[in-house]
């Protein structure tokens, strides 16, 4: 019989991942009276039970006091020793205070199969060497965790996902070329992108009972007409079915409501989920509408998300020109505050936009550990996915 034994952290992917990659029958959670207060071992053992791996709590573990420490772990020992008597038992030292680690590591080492560090930087599990002194290589991680699991270890709770609906994929697949067409050109066809993005906000009109909108207006006329870069865009936007559009002509006919959504805006996100998804990751997804698991927050939505070696990468987008005040301030929380709780510690945040931001948020994103994608950079977002997926940062 294989058994973990973790002590619980904030960091509950340290002791997720490990045990997710090596299956064992059951896991053993160590946790002091702050994390057992933060209710983090809760949410760790709805996890392993939901991958069918059976889970005991040992709350109220001291995290202070070397002495106290090592006779707990010397008691759990003797517990599991017990009950599973020629058990296989793999000690993960990642978790709790550093003193607690310590003692652990002590009580544990003659007697556990292995002790494992979880490198979540590097994306690789250390073996510590065992009583006898003997190294051991680093295990590479391997992919276990989709965006679900990943929310889910991270306190949120998914709602129904974009991407996951049953027909969403081959309308979007219909329209990728379009998206990619827009998202690599999207300097120079900046003032573009700016009026087509209005004359579709003009042409729907949201309930006034629902969150649905209407196609009111389709019909809507460009002040002069498009010559240059802005005809050969109608073009390409015309050729995918997007919009409907003559030669020399100012009006331009949206269609339906999902494809005028995706000339608002949606494009770009759209775009982001296609060089995502492109390049083979664990999982990737577009809308991901969440909850806190406490229930204490309102519901938000992420634009695209995607796991790749245990990480996730965050990635929010706007196509709208920013405007000072609240909209700023509204992304910027958004950004700062629900990214950096779901990505966790080592997990990126990006922000795609098709137009210049303002320096309040440029500033906000570089002392956040935001990525700012620009115009500019959008045409090589695949580069940056690439180098993000090998852990280049």
């Amino acid at each position: 019989m294989k058994i973990h034994v973790c002590i619980v952290s904030e960091q509950i992917l340290a002791n997720l991942i490990p045990a997710l990659m090596e299956r064992p029958e059951k896991v053993w959670l160590v946790c002091s009276q702050e994390m057992t207060g933060r209710k983090l071992d809760r949410r760790l053992k709805k996890q392993l039970e939901r991958e069918s791996i059976a889970v005991e709590i040992r709350a109220d573990a001291p995290d202070a006091g070397m002495a106290a420490i090592q006779e707990f772990a010397f008691n759990l020992l003797a517990e599991i020793e017990k009950e599973h008597p020629g058990a296989e038992i793999t000690l993960n030292s990642t978790g709790g205070t550093k003193l607690m680690s310590m003692g652990f590591v002590e009580m544990f080492r003659r007697i556990a199969h292995k002790i494992i560090y979880t490198d979540t930087q590097h994306r690789c599990i250390e073996r510590l060497p065992d009583g006898t002194g003997t190294s051991h290589p680093s295990l590479p991680m391997t992919d276990v965790l989709n965006v679900s699991m990943y929310l889910a270890a991270q306190g949120f709770v998914p709602g129904r996902t974009l991407s996951d609906q049953p027909g969403w994929r081959d309308a979007a697949n219909a329209r990728k070329v379009a998206a990619k067409y827009l998202g690599k050109n999207a300097e120079p066809l900046g003032s573009f992108i700016g009026v087509i993005n209005a004359l579709a906000g003009q042409a729907l009109q949201r309930d006034a009972d629902s969150r649905s909108e209407t196609l009111a207006a389709p019909r809507q006329d460009l002040r002069e007409t498009p010559r240059g870069e802005w005809a050969n865009a109608l073009r390409e936007l015309a050729k995918a079915g997007l919009v409907g559009w003559q030669e020399r002509s100012r009006e331009i006919i949206f269609i339906d409501v999902e494809r005028t959504q995706f000339l608002r805006g949606g494009w770009l996100e759209e775009y982001a989920w296609h060089v995502v998804h492109d390049e083979k990751p664990c999982d990737a997804r577009l809308s991901v509408p969440v909850t806190r698991d406490d229930g204490n927050s309102s519901e938000n939505q992420f634009d695209v998300l995607a796991t790749h070696g245990n990480q996730l990468l965050v990635i929010e987008c706007k196509t709208l020109k920013f405007n000072p005040g609240e909209n700023d301030n509204e992304l910027a929380y958004k950004l700062d505050s629900l990214g950096k709780l779901a990505r966790g510690l080592f997990g990126e945040t990006w922000l795609l936009s098709a137009r210049e931001p303002t320096p309040m948020l440029a500033e906000r994103a570089r002392t956040n550990r935001i990525r700012l994608i620009g115009p500019a950079e959008l045409p090589k977002l695949r580069e940056a996915v690439q180098a993000w997926m090998r852990g280049k940062r």
